[in-house]
């Protein structure tokens, strides 16, 4: 029952946190010109992840549970963006088996990305559950539209 509880005030937050926040151009920006310089420098573009979310969490309003979800997500955003562009991409470039590959391979990863991080409800059962559910979905979202972005380079 507390578990129910849970899940439906996890919903209830994170749906509301996201509902309020758009994707913002300056924060495209900011990780967009972190993916370019890090690939300038042969530097892996994972060391992005973080860029807008860290310092928001370093700010007055996120340090709460509900602005440290605000923070993730808000990176969430541009990354799911990266992401959906990418695949949107690949898609056109691909046809037939691949294209379906491509289709069930997302599917599967989009799956274990919920499984992985409402993990955190299962085994913290309290306040910090959320926020590192939050990041987790920032994390993993990163690491998915970083290798999506890399196989339009294949």
């Amino acid at each position: 029952m507390r578990i129910a509880i849970f899940l439906i005030a996890f919903v209830t937050l994170t749906g509301t946190a996201h509902a309020q926040l758009k994707l913002l151009a300056e924060d495209s920006r900011v990780i967009q010109s972190c993916i370019k310089e890090q690939g300038s420098r042969n530097e892996s573009p994972e060391r992005c992840i973080g860029i807008i979310a860290n310092p928001c969490l370093d700010r007055p309003d996120g340090q709460s549970t509900l602005g440290q979800i605000q923070c993730y997500q808000r990176e969430h955003l541009v990354w799911d963006d990266i992401l959906n562009e990418s695949y949107r991409r690949l898609q056109e470039q691909l046809d037939g088996k691949l294209k379906t590959a491509l289709r069930d391979m997302q599917r599967v990863w989009i799956q274990s990305r919920k499984l992985q991080c409402e993990f955190y409800r299962e085994i913290i059962q309290g306040t910090l559950a959320t926020p590192l559910g939050a990041n987790c979905m920032n994390i993993e979202t990163a690491r998915r539209a970083i290798y999506l972005t890399n196989l339009l380079g294949i």
